[in-house]
């Protein structure tokens, strides 16, 4: 038995990182990942939001927060690789920016000075979109771990905006052992990768955030309700994995018995005009009109002047 909840399970990851009574631990985290001090507290925001027409596609995010100075934080965990993920990334961020463009406009709306009332000029907070991948993105790239993606110019390789920033962490790559996590940014990585094999917590993690993080993912202290929970979220998962792993293996089956008809239709195929040509080339001996013989076997004048 495990004595601490997985990170990686939806719920693992919003008890740890979503409630009120965690808000400081997500506070050290994004500190840490953003590597400077931008939050000093942060409220909670409805992680679902609609889009601006009522057919339009809503956003869900895992977490989705802002601190005092109106910065929006989205912290994103996925476990496994998605086509276009970038892209989701993109398309989220896009809400949290219309959402301040349109409280800014609604509080102007309400200035009595009309001068006051046009001022808006788009200037909008900052953005960041934390997305902690269980999963490599692409192979064939290079062996780093972590992506800051901003808008930059192509040429000068500098920063155009730093309004939105995208934050990519693949945590299979992040392989340092805990003797040689010297930072708490680095430490947090560690423990998110381990701490679900863990069976106690190490000395070098004995600190008052990582103490909190244990207490709160601790087994042992669960609730049968919150336990029931944590199982039968585990247990959709491994449903939703065991189907991918299914529809992918019947796939493949099927390419390959495609792919063998097709061999066989191209085998035949094959023969056939190997045939024809046999034909026409014995007609051609015999004298017989070059027209004639194209129309008896379906092969071009030119083919059968080749012959």
């Amino acid at each position: 038995m495990d004595k601490f909840i997985n990170p990686f399970s939806d719920y693992g990851w919003k008890k740890i990182f979503g409630s009120e009574v965690s808000k400081d631990l997500i506070i050290s985290f994004l500190n840490e990942v953003i590597q400077q001090e931008v939050i000093v507290d942060i409220t909670f925001r409805n992680v679902e939001m609609l889009g601006l027409k009522q057919d339009q596609r809503r956003a869900i995010f895992d977490i989705f927060c802002e601190n005092e100075k109106g910065e929006v934080f989205i912290v994103e965990m996925q476990k496994s690789r998605q086509k276009y993920f970038s892209d989701r990334v993109l398309y989220y961020a896009s809400f949290a920016i219309q959402q301040q463009s349109m409280i800014v406009k609604e509080r102007l709306e309400k200035e009595p000075d009309e001068v006051v009332r046009k001022r808006w000029n788009y200037q909008i907070s900052k953005v960041y979109v934390v997305c902690i991948l269980n999963y490599v993105m692409d192979p064939s790239r290079p062996d780093k771990y972590r992506w800051d993606v901003v808008r930059m110019d192509r040429e000068l390789k500098q920063p155009f905006s730093e309004t939105l920033n995208e934050i990519y962490i693949e945590m299979p790559k992040f392989v340092l052992p805990l003797s040689e996590c010297d930072t708490l940014y680095k430490k947090w990585l560690y423990v998110l990768n381990n701490i679900e094999i863990m069976e106690r917590l190490p000395q070098e993690l004995n600190n008052q955030i990582f103490r909190k993080l244990k207490s709160i993912v601790e087994v042992e202290r669960m609730t049968p309700d919150q336990r029931l929970e944590y199982e039968l979220s585990l247990s959709v998962e491994r449903d939703l994995s065991a189907a991918l792993d299914t529809s992918f293996e019947d796939g493949m089956e099927k390419g390959k018995a495609e792919g063998k008809a097709e061999g066989m239709k191209h085998g035949i195929e094959k023969g056939k005009a190997e045939e024809q040509r046999l034909i026409a080339a014995n007609l051609k001996k015999q004298g017989v009109d070059i027209g004639t013989i194209a129309q008896c076997t379906g092969l071009s004048v030119e083919e059968i002047s080749e012959l």
